[in-house]
Order: C-alpha cells, then structure tokens, then sequence
C-alpha cells in the first residue's frame, strides 16, 4: 500500500495541517494563484489562524472543481491531507479546468478541535435565510433528554429517526449540537465571496467535493447527494460519481436530511452545479454522539484551559475520532479521496469532449 512518505500529509491539529498544505502549495508548479484569509481569533497556543484558499490551473477555466476542508472544524485533518497529496501529485491539469482548494474554511474549530465554530454554530447547518422564520427543529429537545438522563446515547444512536431529528440542526439552543446560529458565519461569509470570485454563472460546470468525517463504515467514502432527485445536479453527480452515491431524501445515506446545509447554497448557484459530499466513516455513531457530548460540555464551561490533562484528553478524543491516525484508515481516505477527484476530473474532460462533437 502506500508509503509512510505518502501518509504524512495527515496531520490531526491545525497547525501542522496547514504547514504541510502551505509547503506542498509552495512547490507545485500547477498553483495560479494562493490567498490567506485571516480569522478574527487565535489558536489554543496563541497562534495566528487562516483559511488558505490555492487556485491550481487556469483560474478563467470554464470547469472548476472546488475541494473544501474544514467545515467541520475537528475533521479538517482528513480534507487537508487530501488537499495536500493533490497538490504533489499533479504537474498539470487540463487547459479547461480550474481546481479551487478550500483549506480550513473553519479554521477556528480546526485549531481547538471542535466540530463547531467560536460561537458554537455548526457551520453545515448555517445556510439558511436569517430574514425569515428560522426553521423548527426536534434536536435541542432530544438534546434536552440526553443532559437530563430521560434518554441515554446508546438509545439515540440505535434509534435512527431520532439521531437524524438529534442532527437535522436546530435555532433554539446555541450550547447544543448541530446549532445553526443566529446569522450568517465568518465561514459562511467566506464561501459567499469565494462564491462571487467564481462566478458560477460563467462557468461551464463547477463541482464541489465538500470533505467530512465521522459517519458510515470505518475508511469508508461515501458520496452523499442533497440535490433533488432528477434534478440536473444529481443527474450529474450519478454520471460522475455512478452508483456510490447515496440520497439522504431516499433513505439511501448514512446521513439523514438537514436544515442550513452548505450544499443549499451552492444548489442556488445555478444548474450547472454539481455539490457532493464526501463523507469518510470512522468508529460509529454511538462514540461520535459521546465525543461530541463531551466537548459540548467542556465548551459550555466558558474559556478552555489547552494545559488542563482533562481538556486534552477530550480535545485528543475529537481528533481521534474525526481523523484517526491509523495506517490502515488513512490509506483507504488517501485512495479514495485519488479516486474521487479523477472521477471528476475524467467527468469534466468527457462531458467537454462530449458537447464538441
């Protein structure tokens, strides 16, 4: 399999991760163009903290494909390595195609191994429209019961229609999971101009492969498709990606559906947009719920202590679970994480060889 040289670019904490990303973009001969966007706050070590965004081939291509890390702040090791091994292993890419690395676009949740941002908002429930009546959610209730002792994780967990209402997001209780937020996030707010350098209008056909961890099978990809189906987009992601993807609105995901996802509004972007979600699965939802748990409540204590033995050993835990550093569960993200972004590469290069007949 591969070699340890290969597996280094993972890195569990941010700073790492980002050196890595940082010296691989550096010495690429396909990156056009690199951009620092700085965060407001500073890390657990007093550290500076950035979303990189590298723009590799030409960045008036009419294809683009945009790769993004780091939503989830905790499980940014896993996008990064991902973005990182990309970046060394292509010398060229076709003259037609833009590909747009997005590197901890959370930078903060990255840093302080949280899956949540500095306010406490989950980022993938935070596209909603904040001038209008917020959506009304189950999970701050279900919440409720797990912290009063009414239900415990193990029961959410094996109970499905539950853990999806436990994890659709909710607008009622910021010191709760999967809590949407008040308006829109600085991350939110960076993916919308991101948006506008785009210009997706202009553009042929724009993938987005949006990296996570945590749900489904260990080392497993799932492809997950929030697009109506039979619309253009999920039409696309099936000729692309065939028939791995899965539809949480046919029961076919590991994950069910959601308020204020990310995807939403790239959907908005137009027709010719292509959003997947590349999902890699770890060690189940029970130890999820219990690590996610765990940090909510060491959140809840007000400022983190980084040189308290028992904040490290949850803060350890997150980054344990969301990217294991295991050999074995590595090689099968690495591989892939190749074989996605080649689907889409190929996708891209036949449907414009397509349209030229």
């Amino acid at each position: 399999m591969y070699a340890d040289a290969v597996l280094s670019v993972f890195s569990q904490r941010y700073s790492s991760a980002r050196d890595k990303f940082i010296n691989n973009v550096e010495t690429s001969s396909i990156i056009e163009r690199l951009t620092h966007h700085p965060h407001p706050l500073k890390g657990p070590k007093n550290e500076k903290l950035f979303c990189d965004i590298a723009w590799a081939g030409n960045p008036k291509a009419e294809n683009v494909i945009v790769l993004i890390s780091g939503l989830h702040g905790v499980e940014g090791g896993v996008g990064s390595a991902i973005q990182a091994d990309f970046v060394t292993r292509y010398r060229r890419l076709p003259p037609d195609v833009c590909v747009i690395l997005v590197h901890a676009i959370n930078p903060w949740g990255f840093a302080w191994a949280s899956r949540g941002d500095d306010q406490g908002i989950d980022l993938n429930r935070n596209f909603v429209d904040f001038e209008s009546e917020l959506p009304a959610s189950k999970g701050a209730e279900i919440w409720k019961e797990l912290e009063q002792g009414k239900t415990d994780i193990h029961t959410v967990a094996q109970d499905r229609e539950k853990f999806d209402l436990l994890s659709e997001g909710q607008y009622e209780q910021p010191s709760a999971p999967y809590y949407g937020g008040k308006e829109p996030s600085w991350s939110r707010q960076l993916i919308e101009q991101l948006v506008a350098q785009i210009k997706p209008a202009k553009r042929k056909q724009v993938i987005v492969i949006d990296i996570h961890s945590g749900l489904g099978p260990y080392g497993f990809g799932e492809l997950i498709c929030e697009h109506d189906v039979g619309s253009q987009g999920h039409q696309y992601a099936v000729e692309l990606f065939g028939a791995t993807v899965t539809e949480p609105s046919l029961g076919t995901s590991s994950s069910g559906l959601k308020f204020g996802l990310h995807d939403y509004y790239w959907h908005k972007q137009g027709d010719n947009i292509c959003f997947i979600t590349l999902e890699f699965g770890t060690f189940g939802t029970q130890q999820m719920l219990q690590v996610l748990s765990d940090d909510q409540k060491l959140q809840q204590k007000g400022k983190i202590d980084w040189s308290d033995d028992a904040t490290m050993e949850v803060k350890h835990a997150m980054q344990d679970f969301f990217c294991p550093d295991q050999k074995q569960w590595q090689e099968l993200v690495l591989f892939r994480g190749r074989q996605v972004i080649e689907m889409a590469l190929d996708g891209l290069t036949e449907h414009a060889n397509h349209n030229a007949r």
